[in-house]
């Protein structure tokens, strides 16, 4: 996995969960800000696929490659399945909480790609 678009991928789930919070926490309905960061994370999160699937042969030996490409391809479906959803939900605050555990979900993935793709597990 290419460090700098992991860390990159890393910063904008962040960022997305901290605003998930703030709007979650003032009672506030899904805005722009969060459907363009939205949008950005399943950008990164696109690359990260393309990027993974092709670098997959130079991992380590010990690295699962099924499971690997398994979690890579998972990530891609989180986001959207959860932005259906918390539209759904968009007239109470839960819609942004709904992103919120699916933003804290990724980031639990992408932490568990990176311990696969080190041959830790």
């Amino acid at each position: 996995m290419l460090a700098p678009l992991t860390f990159t991928l890393v910063v904008v789930l962040s960022a997305l969960a901290l605003y998930a919070i703030y709007l979650t926490v003032r009672g506030r309905q899904i805005d722009n800000t969060m459907l363009y960061l939205a949008g950005a994370a399943e950008a990164a999160i696109v690359i990260q696929l393309i990027f993974g699937i092709a670098m997959a042969g130079n991992a380590d030996s010990h690295m699962s490659k099924a499971l690997f490409i398994a979690y890579l391809v998972g990530l891609i479906f989180v986001l959207p399945v959860a932005g259906f959803w918390a539209v759904a939900e968009r007239e109470s605050r839960w819609g942004t909480g709904v992103l919120l555990v699916a933003t804290l979900g990724l980031l639990v993935m992408v932490a568990r790609l990176l311990q696969l793709w080190n041959g830790n597990g």
